[in-house]
């Protein structure tokens, strides 16, 4: 009796799995789109345009992967965009700072001109 509720209880979690392991597909493609689409299009150009396009190509492959039901490729597909984008986002705040660096700079030659006068 003990084997035929064990072997049932495999047998539903063996069903089970690749509903899961969909979930998990979905939920990543959802995850990642929200942060591609956060990114603001104009920086991320500017910043970044190859990891930029990257990640939008790595996000529409992992559309039609979860499409066709490759919840493994969408993943992997979602994971790579999802490192892109960070790329991205990093970039653009890496232009923010050399902006401010460049600023603080020039603030910096002026006063020193000023003094120098």
């Amino acid at each position: 009796m003990k084997k035929i509720i064990v072997s049932i209880c495999f047998a539903a979690l063996c069903a089970a799995a690749p509903a899961a392991y969909a979930d998990v597909a979905r939920d990543d493609l959802i995850r990642t789109e929200a942060e591609v689409t956060a990114l603001n299009a104009a920086d991320a150009t500017a910043a970044s345009p190859l990891n930029y396009a990257e990640a939008q190509l790595r996000l529409s492959e992992a559309r039609v992967a979860e499409e066709k039901s490759n919840e493994e490729e969408a993943i992997w597909r979602a994971a790579e965009a999802s490192l892109q984008a960070s790329i991205v986002q990093e970039m653009i705040k890496l232009r923010a700072l050399e902006r401010t660096v460049s600023e603080i700079e020039t603030g910096i030659a002026t006063l020193r001109r000023e003094l120098n006068s």
